[in-house]
C-alpha cells in the first residue's frame, strides 16, 4: 500500500483550505484565511495556532512540538516544525493571494 511521506501529508493538510474537499470539507486548514492580512505579531500568532491544529488532528504518525517562523522576507514566510522525534520539516508560507 503506498504511504505518502509525512513531509508531503503535512504540506497537503496546510495547503487545503477548509471546506474545500467535496467528501472531507473539514480537511485541510486555517492558513489560507491569513493571506492578504498585515503581518503582525496576531498574524504570527495565527500562523502557529492555525498550524498546530491542522497537524495534530490530521496527521496522527507524528507529534508536533513547535512551529518556528524562521525568516519573513516580503510576502513569504519560512517555518520550521520540530517534532517530539527530533525530525524537522521546513516549508514556505506564501501571505499574498
Amino acid at each position: 500500500m503506498y504511504q505518502v511521506s509525512v513531509a508531503e501529508s503535512i504540506k497537503r493538510i496546510l495547503e487545503t483550505p477548509i471546506g474545500t474537499r467535496v467528501m472531507r470539507p473539514e480537511f485541510g486548514s486555517r492558513l489560507h484565511e491569513l493571506i492578504d492580512k498585515r503581518m503582525d505579531e496576531k498574524w504570527k500568532l495565527d500562523f502557529i495556532r492555525f498550524a498546530a491544529e491542522a497537524i495534530n488532528k490530521w496527521e496522527k504518525r507524528v507529534k508536533l512540538v513547535s512551529v518556528e517562523l524562521r525568516k519573513i522576507e516580503g510576502s513569504k514566510v519560512y517555518y520550521t516544525l520540530h517534532f517530539d522525534n527530533g525530525e524537522e520539516i521546513e516549508g514556505e508560507f506564501s501571505s499574498v493571494a
